[in-house]
């Protein structure tokens, strides 16, 4: 069974067998800006990207800024599913071995981890960003609603909606200004 797909670059990923070779920042900064969050159910166009710089950005928001900019980069190859719909699927890597979708995308980030040379480590700080990002997402960008149970504070900054263009380009400048940060971090021996 084929289970690969051609990237934005012309890369190949292989669903069955990722490897870093296979990964690229600017294949992950344009696939992310131009898929919307929440399978499209939203006001306005709300990308990932857009999403991943503004929780990355955010000082409200816990966590290594790195982390928050890459925290849903899988979702660059294996799409933004409903978390619910999430939790249903299996992934038949082989004939003997079945994973949960949550069970990989882990493994899919950690490819990504390595082809970038960064960490991406998804700590309690980083979930928390997320929960926070998910409080201001459902006041800006959805109908009321009780699904969500108890959500944290919202930011008090309104999400910009960026177009796609203007997401790809500052997704990867902020990711090349924290690369360098680590860089002459790790120089110093921080």
């Amino acid at each position: 069974m084929e289970a690969k797909i051609v990237t934005y670059t012309g890369k190949v990923f292989n669903f069955l067998n990722p490897k870093p070779e296979m990964v690229c920042i600017e294949d992950i900064a344009h696939s992310l800006a131009n898929l919307c969050r929440y399978t499209g159910h939203v006001r306005k166009f709300y990308s990932v990207g857009e999403h991943s710089i503004l929780m990355a950005l955010s000082d409200k928001c816990p966590g290594d800024s790195m982390s928050k900019l890459l925290h849903d980069a899988a979702e660059a190859y294996i799409g933004d599913m409903a978390s619910p719909w999430k939790r249903l699927l299996n992934i038949a890597l082989d004939c003997d071995d079945v994973l949960s979708l949550k069970e990989y995308e882990p493994i899919v980030l950690k490819v990504i981890s390595e082809a970038l040379g960064v960490p991406i480590n998804i700590t309690a700080e980083v979930k928390t960003s997320d929960m926070i990002m998910l409080a201001t997402e459902v006041r800006d960008l959805m109908p009321s609603n009780d699904v969500w149970g108890d959500l944290p504070e919202p930011l008090e900054e309104r999400i910009p909606w960026w177009k796609p263009a203007y997401v790809e380009q500052h997704f990867l400048n902020i990711y090349s200004q924290l690369k360098a940060l680590r860089r002459l971090a790790n120089a110093k021996g921080v």
